[in-house]
């Protein structure tokens, strides 16, 4: 039995931690020890006891994990025996017979989507984006008068986000003569934000969250359905949860508290952006009676990996103990090279690279640059171009963030939610139709002075003071008219893909797309972004009516999950050679060979850290978690002076450097010299020989 084997396989930590099902349950998984495949068997082994499947969640933070969790428990358990209806919209409060594995966002979704009425929304409400937030706060700080021009709608919108999130302090945004802090906040923009999204029927990622915690606390009776719907609680990377989700998890739990939450305090690098560390560090407090079960085996790492990361990480205060091991033996030490300045550092960099791929046969996808953030890229890029090197920077602009992707989804956004007027302003001008600002506006107010929406508004264009007299009224009908007729031919089973191609053909996307781009070359790549556009609808609907055959898809639907495909967690790059990240990106992954750069003071540790109230502690957890994305090699580099402003600018090593003990340790400085001039020799042999090609 898959079951019995896969508990048989496990090491003595991991085999506790997934056969302790009762009560709280607290897994430090260090780095490279095995956590998924803990919580996989873990859901195995609880149905394996007789535990209904459906009565088993375990949440996670991006899409990628989620699908790995899923296909290792299928693998585990078989084939469901039963088929459950409502497995694609979420849970309910039956039970089903499949256990919930799934993203915080996308369990919130499915709540929501069950629940939301009881908030004053529509059950058809859609999901903005990052980019739609900022347009519909930029309306609404142009109608508060208080607010200057100077202030940025991207910056107000990350203090809304850390309000939402309860991690506001009185940290003022800059800009004009006033400050923008936590009391403005609280007092006139956030209450007005809310409101036009619920007018609108929208709501953001942090909403998904924050509207299923109120729902929970005003109405006793539905979160009473959840706790009886999930009798055992698994959470991965715990340590990356917020306040509201930590509320969310202690509500769902009740009073069984059957929650395994599984995590590494020593890889909480999100405080930034919300996440608690003390979530974790504080949880037997939160649950009393909890078990700790540590996984120290590391199964990715060489020894004298394992030894420089816990040698750094040993030094930070607020962590819980314990330290990585492994069987893989010591394998090669660590290599710091200090370089003169930092073009010389990324050419060495680029040089190690070449000579290890093929003195080594491997792959350029089997190596990794990690920096502090994306802005030191530049050198590396363009010496690895130099040496004809394929590489591929993470953290580039998502498919979902192309003009043209978000051009054809405002109409998409607009059918399925006649309400949202922000998409309508953006896709009835997309291909222009005549309706300039002063026609928009004048329909904007008529739609607010007779209380309907701006649909209807364009709808009733004929009726509007300064636009009936127009060929801007007959414009206006049209779109409303093409938009009605399309909402419902979106409703006829399995026609969705061919729907929105005749959309796409009616208003003349492709005709727009070479209008727009002067190079035909660009204009054939924008058209092409489209039509996979389009296509992935059609394959969505495909896939979900093999799948579910009973349930027809619906246009919402595949909006929900382009939203959370989309979302915060979800940038997920294919990487073609050399893969060139920031420690942030890089948590997660694995590589043989690692080089980490740009080792100064100031840039790590960076010189914000410093500051009162800032915490160094996480900065040290990203070199952490920079230094065991490492397999086999680990190269640490730095440079002397770096070009800062049109100057060279000195440079200290990082502290951090200094941590790490001396024995793991091989400086490029001790290389016997003939060996050091050999190794010069060979890079600028390699380098030359590219430029020839």
């Amino acid at each position: 039995m898959q079951i019995k084997t896969g508990i048989d396989g496990l090491n003595p930590a991991q085999r506790e931690a997934v056969t302790s099902t009762e009560g709280p349950l607290l897994v430090l998984a260090g780095a490279g020890s095995g956590k998924t495949r803990v919580i996989t068997m873990r859901v195995a082994w609880l149905t394996h006891l007789g535990v209904p499947p459906g009565s088993i969640l375990a949440v996670t933070f991006t899409n990628k994990a989620a699908r790995e969790m899923k296909e290792r428990v299928k693998a585990l358990l078989g084939r469901p025996a039963e088929r459950v209806k409502s497995n694609r919209n979420g849970p309910d409060a039956a039970g089903g017979g499949r256990p919930v594995i799934s993203t915080f966002h996308s369990l919130c979704l499915n709540i929501l989507k069950r629940e939301i009425e009881a908030l004053g929304y529509r059950k058809d409400f859609t999901i903005y984006d990052t980019g739609e937030q900022v347009s519909l706060l930029r309306h609404i700080l142009s109608d508060i008068k208080v607010f200057e021009k100077s202030f940025k709608p991207e910056d107000v919108l990350e203090k809304i986000s850390r309000f939402k999130n309860g991690f506001l302090q009185k940290a003022p945004i800059k800009g004009g003569q006033d400050d923008f802090d936590a009391e403005a906040m609280s007092e006139s923009l956030l209450p007005r934000y809310q409101e036009t999204m619920r007018s609108l029927n929208v709501v953001d990622f942090d909403d998904l969250l924050l509207l299923t915690l109120r729902l929970f606390r005003e109405h006793p009776e539905a979160l009473e359905k959840y706790r009886k719907r999930f009798l055992y609680i698994m959470v991965d990377e715990y340590q990356d949860t917020n306040k509201v989700q930590y509320d969310i998890l202690k509500l769902l739990s009740g009073e069984r508290k059957n929650i395994c939450v599984v995590g590494d305090d020593d890889q909480s690098i999100y405080g930034w952006r919300g996440a608690s560390l003390n979530n974790i560090l504080d949880f037997e407090k939160t649950f009393p009676g909890t078990k700790i079960v540590r996984l120290e085996q590391n199964y990715r790492s060489f020894g004298n990996i394992l030894s420089a990361a816990n040698g750094v990480i040993k030094n930070n205060s607020k962590r819980m103990e314990k330290s990585l091991r492994t069987d893989r033996g010591a394998g090669p030490r660590v290599c710091v090279y200090r370089a003169e300045n930092g073009e010389l550092e990324a050419q060495w960099i680029a040089g190690r690279i070449a000579e290890i791929k093929f003195g080594k046969d491997l792959k350029y996808e089997d190596f990794a640059i990690i920096y502090r953030a994306n802005t030191l890229s530049k050198p590396f890029e363009e010496a690895l171009r130099s040496a004809r090197i394929p590489y591929t920077v993470v953290g580039g602009t998502s498919y979902f963030d192309r003009k043209e992707i978000k051009d054809l989804a405002s109409y998409l956004k607009l059918i399925a939610n006649n309400s949202d007027s922000l998409s309508l302003l953006r896709s009835s001008s997309v291909p222009k139709r005549g309706l300039g600002a002063a026609t928009t506006t004048k329909l904007t107010e008529f739609a607010k002075a007779q209380s309907i929406t701006l649909l209807e508004a364009f709808k009733r264009a004929g009726e509007v003071e300064g636009v009936k007299q127009g060929r801007q009224a007959g414009a206006a009908e049209s779109f409303a008219l093409m938009i009605e007729k399309y909402s419902e031919l979106f409703k006829k089973r399995g026609q969705m893909g061919n729907t929105f191609k005749a959309l796409a053909q009616e208003i003349g996307f492709n005709d727009y797309i070479n209008e727009l781009y002067k190079s035909q070359d660009m204009a054939f790549k924008r058209m092409e972004n489209a039509e996979n556009f389009i296509q992935s609808l059609h394959h969505y609907e495909e896939k979900s009516l093999s799948e579910f055959p009973e349930k027809a898809p619906t246009l919402q639907e595949f909006l929900e999950q382009l939203a959370l495909d989309s979302g915060p967690e979800e940038k997920e790059e294919k990487p073609f050679g050399v893969v060139l990240t920031t420690f942030h990106s890089a948590k997660g992954l694995e590589f043989p060979v690692v080089f980490i750069a740009c080792l100064e003071e100031d840039v790590l540790p960076h010189k914000k850290s410093a500051l009162p109230g800032e915490d160094i502690e996480e900065e040290r957890r990203l070199f952490y978690v920079g230094i065991t994305r490492a397999m086999k090699e680990l190269y640490l580099t730095c440079a002397k002076t770096r070009m800062k402003y049109g100057k060279q600018v000195p440079l200290t090593p990082s502290r951090f450097l200094d941590e790490i003990p001396a024995d793991v340790i091989r400086k490029v400085e001790d290389v016997e010299p003939e060996d050091t001039q050999l190794q010069e020799e060979r890079i600028k042999d390699f380098f030359a020989k590219m430029r020839e090609i």
